[in-house]
């Protein structure tokens, strides 16, 4: 199953006007556990801009409390893509002491930058959750415009 028809039937399930926690829980239906989003206020993200820890219980998508609200739902659809795509993350070769303590679970970072040791953020799985979260969005976001921005396309 391609990945527009992955959003295409995960949007049928969903509720007319769907909002973001509609989504969470859509997701939580396919992966089979509880899926939670949590605001984390704490230390420097440095190049982390969401991420997903999965327990055997639940998966948990982390996002920092200072994104801004567009940003964070695209960083949360983000993450829910990994999950749907079946994705269970870089080999936990690398653990980040904030991830770990914030997770307790299967957490690892990628590499952005090619740096060694970590799995690099190019690859089919970054590219499906990317495509997944754009896709979702304009969903979520269908019907949101106002007058001034019919204006300007």
């Amino acid at each position: 199953m391609t990945m527009h028809d992955q959003v295409r039937d995960l949007v049928a399930s969903l509720p007319s006007s769907p909002r973001l926690s509609d989504v969470v829980h859509a997701v939580s239906g396919r992966v089979g556990k509880p899926v939670r989003v949590v605001d984390v206020d704490g230390p420097s993200w440095g190049g982390l801009t969401a991420l997903v820890a999965q327990h055997d219980h639940e998966a948990m998508v982390l996002v920092p409390t200072t994104a801004p609200p567009l940003y964070r739902m695209h960083c949360v659809l983000h993450e829910l893509g990994h999950l749907v795509r079946g994705d269970t993350g870089a080999a936990p070769t690398t653990q980040l002491g904030f991830d770990a303590w914030v997770s307790g679970g299967h957490v690892c970072q990628r590499s952005l930058d090619d740096r060694p040791g970590l799995v690099g953020a190019g690859g089919a799985d970054e590219h499906f959750a990317e495509a997944f979260a754009y896709d979702v969005a304009q969903v979520l976001l269908a019907g949101t415009v106002d007058a001034d921005e019919r204006t300007y396309g």
